[in-house]
């Protein structure tokens, strides 16, 4: 079989000749972990799931559940497969993320998708390289191509995840820097992004969102549209559709200058509603938002430690709501058929995305075929998946492929924010200088952030939900004798979904921003502090070499105060050092640990005017 020719299913994959297929049956269900968001399990009546398949041509097909955001997992990954089969990079044919035939590995988080999820296809890997050398042992046809072995044959193993890996020194593909291998058809033009999607008789879709910009709960959710004036685009030729649900509007045109000037000349009608909670201040209106707080360390003796402290160092830190922004703007495209549906779609979650256009449409979600194509690249989730959701209703409304393209209004409005959060320390130091406690409260706004369109129809109802998702890496990574850590779990303030490491990154930010603190006021250097409460001996060669190569200079008291007496006597220019240390922690907690990663900041200050410039970082990342 030519590899022009490859499967588009798993049934596909399972009636070809020429081949040797990888096969496991789909994990088990695991049940639910208290105060996380539901995670989709895969379907048992798919069957079982294919994650390789060598061919008789000697290319290679692998299959991964996650997608490449643009860190490069379609080259990693595909490493991983040529090292362990001892074939050339140029045969691996990476498949990522296509619902109808890769394995169901969760949404492309984490960094999860080499730490976690590539075990199994390297397994898989490993056991098609020692099947077919037995094979040639028994056949005495030493040395000889894979191709040779496979002719005419189908052959199925199940996983074997004991399977001997190759070792580390024989390593020749593993750890060497070889060539993206999406970045040629980025250069050249091909067809690589979902915008650039087109299939024959394809149509063109707008949607008006309704004012209630960031809401994802309140009863007032699917139930303020007023009224829609179709009439209003009559003198727009090509209209084929205005299609309302509840306060879902859409409109799909024949062409997409049709679909724009409809989208600014329709007229929709809204009824008053009651307005978004004020959060000019943000650290109270986190504080007043209703919270259940879990205590998750208790050490030592927090509170004699305070009362007997020197030096009492009371400090708060508010995290605000970050956007996304996507270089463009969403788009996807959506194709219904009385049998079932085709999405392409820019997800980092298409079995998810599959299972909500499966509660939309009411299809079951083996009807459902979620396509990930490249799109606008994240940091977190954008609105991917809801413009999925869109272009899949007025696919339905028409019963055509429909194109759907959000506005940069549309994009920067409704994504869901990276979640706010409000860090509160309690802490100080003794008379020796020495760390009397930590005690640490995190409060971290939920972030489930339903698919849009499920809301704007009411298919599930706008509920405020809570998650315990505010304590990642919410134990510092220093050792203090006298240490509390609690997080305030509490339902979103707006619709919120992940940002680079769901809470990670504030708690990471109010950890390194103290022990600064703790350093100036104790008159000790930064690394040299840090060092003495990071007991990780992995973690302190990492600071220490990182401050080595950025040439640090130790201080004990804010730098570039005295100007009048350092080489800028004469400038407005001050110059400063920075250093901080992180090890992400992820999932439930207390989670699993990630990277280890430090950094050194040389910095700039104008004095007068205040103006930043970041000139150097260095950074030692051991992963």
């Amino acid at each position: 079989m030519r590899r022009a020719d490859r499967p588009h299913s798993r049934a596909e994959f399972f009636a070809a000749d020429g081949v040797i297929l990888v096969k496991r049956t789909p994990p088990l269900p695991t049940q639910p972990a208290p105060g996380q968001p539901p995670s989709v399990q895969a379907n048992p009546l798919e069957g079982d799931e294919v994650l390789l398949a060598v061919w008789d041509d000697g290319s290679v097909t692998a299959l991964h559940g996650h997608v490449d955001l643009g860190t490069g997992i379609r080259t990693a990954l595909a490493q991983v497969v040529a090292e362990e089969l001892n074939v050339e990079l140029s045969a691996i044919n990476m498949v990522l993320g296509n619902t109808a035939t890769v394995p169901n590995q969760g949404a492309t988080i984490a960094s999860a998708s080499l730490q976690i999820h590539a075990a199994p296809l390297r397994a898989a890997a490993a056991q098609v390289r020692a099947w077919l050398i037995a094979r040639a042992a028994a056949l005495n046809l030493l040395p000889v191509a894979y191709g040779e072995l496979l002719a005419g044959q189908h052959i199925e193993l199940v996983l074997d995840l004991s399977t001997s890996l190759k070792p580390t020194a024989e390593h020749n593909i593993i750890g060497t820097s070889v060539p993206r291998v999406d970045i040629p058809a980025k250069v050249t033009g091909a067809l690589t992004f979902v915008h650039d999607m087109r299939v024959p008789g394809m149509l063109h879709g707008r949607v008006v969102r309704p004012p209630y910009v960031g809401a994802d709960h309140g009863d007032f959710i699917g139930n303020t549209l007023a009224a829609v004036d179709e009439s209003s685009i009559a003198h727009i030729p090509g209209i084929r559709a205005v299609v309302v649900i509840r306060d879902f509007v859409g409109v799909v045109a024949e062409r997409e200058e049709h679909a724009d000037q409809a989208l600014r000349d329709l007229h929709v009608a809204w009824k008053p509603w009651p307005g978004m909670a004020d959060q000019s201040d943000l650290a109270e209106a986190i504080r007043n938002n209703p919270s259940t707080q879990r205590k998750l360390v208790d050490e030592g003796n927090v509170d004699l430690a305070m009362a007997a402290a020197d030096q009492k160092m009371p400090r708060t830190y508010v995290w605000p709501y970050q956007m996304h922004a996507s270089i463009g703007p969403s788009c996807a495209v959506a194709d219904w058929q009385p049998d079932g549906m085709t999405v392409w779609a820019g997800s980092q979650n298409p079995h998810v995305l599959r299972a909500d256009l499966s509660k939309l449409m009411g299809l079951p979600d083996m009807q459902i075929n979620v396509i990930r194509m490249e799109a606008a690249g994240c940091y977190g989730r954008n609105c991917a998946d809801d413009v999925a959701a869109d272009a899949a209703l007025l696919s339905r409304a028409v019963g055509a492929p429909v194109r759907v393209q959000l506005t940069r209004e549309q994009e920067s409005a409704w994504e869901p924010k990276g979640a706010a959060q409000l860090m509160q320390v309690n802490g100080g130091l003794n008379t020796d200088g020495t760390v009397a406690a930590y005690d640490f409260q995190t409060s971290y706004p939920s972030n489930a952030s339903p698919t849009l369109a499920l809301l704007l129809t009411r298919t599930v109802e706008p509920v405020a939900q809570a998650f315990e998702m505010g304590d990642r890496t919410a134990r510092p990574p220093y050792d203090y004798a006298n240490l509390r850590v609690a997080v305030n779990d509490m339902a979103p303030l707006v619709r919120a979904s992940w940002l680079r490491g769901v809470s990670a990154l504030p708690n990471s930010f109010a950890h390194e921003s103290y022990i600064d603190e703790l350093a100036t006021a104790a008159g000790v250097d930064p690394v040299e502090f840090r060092l003495r409460y990071l007991q990780d001996p992995r973690a302190a060669e990492l600071l220490k070499a990182t401050a080595e190569k950025a040439g640090w200079q130790p201080h004990s008291a804010p730098q570039g105060q005295n100007a009048q007496d350092s080489q800028y006597a004469q400038s407005d220019i001050l110059q400063g050092q920075g250093v901080g240390y992180a090890r992400y922690n992820h999932s439930k907690w207390p989670g699993f640990g990630a990277a280890w990663a430090a950094w050194v900041a040389d910095v700039d200050v104008n004095h007068r005017t205040g103006e930043v410039h970041v000139r150097r970082v260095v950074v030692g990342h051991d992963a």
